[in-house]
């Protein structure tokens, strides 16, 4: 057996190299949804505690429910920037990576997802910045 039948059985086969683009483009879009799941569940896991502490609170009166509620949404909100920060600082680095070993689908994938994910966070302060609240009579 000559090593030329040998690379030609072990080349992929057009059919089998787009299987795998679209494979690395599923996962590079996954991965770029990591820190909006991850943001999701910090949001998620805060309104249930802040929840939580307003009924524990409730025998103590308004403004005790309101410390309570206050402080919880304030370290959750600190808690929310950080794990963002972090998962979109780990997800980049990721497609770093991929774009050093040539994964160029991947890694544009991943960055167009992550563009999405701003924009979907942006959004509501986006629409609270461009639609009045009170329009003028």
């Amino acid at each position: 057996m000559s090593t030329h039948s040998i690379d030609q059985s072990t080349a992929p086969t057009p059919q089998q190299q787009s299987v795998e683009v679209k494979g690395s483009a599923i996962h590079g879009v996954l991965v770029g949804l990591i820190p909006l799941g991850l943001l999701a569940g910090v949001v998620l896991i805060v309104v249930v505690i802040t929840a939580l502490a307003r009924e524990l609170t409730a025998g103590g009166g308004f403004y005790v429910q309101q410390q309570a509620a206050l402080i919880t949404l304030i370290v959750g909100l600190v808690l929310a920037i950080v794990v963002f920060a972090i998962a979109c600082w780990r997800v980049l680095r990721q497609v770093a990576l991929w774009q050093k070993a040539g994964v160029a689908v991947q890694a544009a994938a991943t960055l167009w997802t992550l563009g999405f994910t701003a924009l979907v966070i942006i959004s509501p302060i986006l629409l609270a910045l461009l639609l009045p609240q009170h329009p003028a009579p």
